[in-house]
C-alpha cells in the first residue's frame, strides 16, 4: 500500500481535490469550475505547462508523476514551478517514488511524497536529514536545510 508523506510526517492520502491531467484541468477551468476545486497532475511530457500559469496561484496541489526512478524531468518541473514561477501550493511526487529520492526531491521544492508500494515511510522521512552540506542552493521552502559547502 502506497504511503503519503507531507512535510516530515506520514499523512492520510485523501484525493480531494480531484487530481486531473493538465489538459483536463485546463478544460475544467475554462468551463467555469473554480481553479481550487481540482488539482493538476503533470507528467514529464507536459513540458509546456505555461498554459497553467494564469491559474497557478490558485491551484492547491500539483502532483508530478515519475514513471521510473531514473526519470529526471520531474525534478526540473518541480524546481521551475517553485523558483521561476513562485508556486506556493503543495508539490507532490507521485508514481515511482523511492526512499533514496526523497532528499533530492525536497531540494527541488517537493513537500509531499506518495511513496511506491513497499517503501519504508520512516526511512523516507529520515532521508530529509541525510546530508548536512549542499553545493547548490535549493528553494527557500525546501524541507531540507543543509548549509552550503563554502559560505552561509
Amino acid at each position: 500500500m502506497a504511503q503519503l508523506i507531507k512535510g516530515r510526517a506520514l499523512a492520510t492520502n485523501d484525493v480531494s481535490p480531484a487530481l486531473l491531467p493538465l489538459a483536463d484541468y485546463l478544460k475544467a477551468v475554462q468551463a467555469g469550475e473554480p481553479e481550487s476545486r481540482n488539482a493538476v497532475l503533470l507528467k514529464p511530457e507536459d513540458q509546456d505547462f505555461e498554459t497553467l500559469l494564469p491559474w497557478l496561484a490558485r491551484v492547491p496541489l500539483i502532483a508530478i508523476h515519475f514513471g521510473s526512478s531514473g526519470e529526471g524531468r520531474g525534478y526540473t518541473l518541480g524546481r521551475l514551478l517553485r523558483e521561476r514561477h513562485g508556486y506556493q501550493g503543495e508539490l507532490r511526487a507521485v508514481g515511482v517514488v523511492r526512499v533514496d529520492q526523497i532528499f533530492f526531491l525536497a531540494r527541488c521544492g517537493f513537500d509531499a511524497f506518495d511513496l511506491s508500494d513497499g517503501e519504508d515511510a520512516t526511512l523516507a522521512i529520515a532521508q530529509l536529514e541525510r546530508f548536512s552540506v549542499a553545493y547548490q542552493s535549493g528553494p527557500s521552502a525546501s524541507l531540507t536545510h543543509p548549509r552550503h559547502r563554502y559560505g552561509s
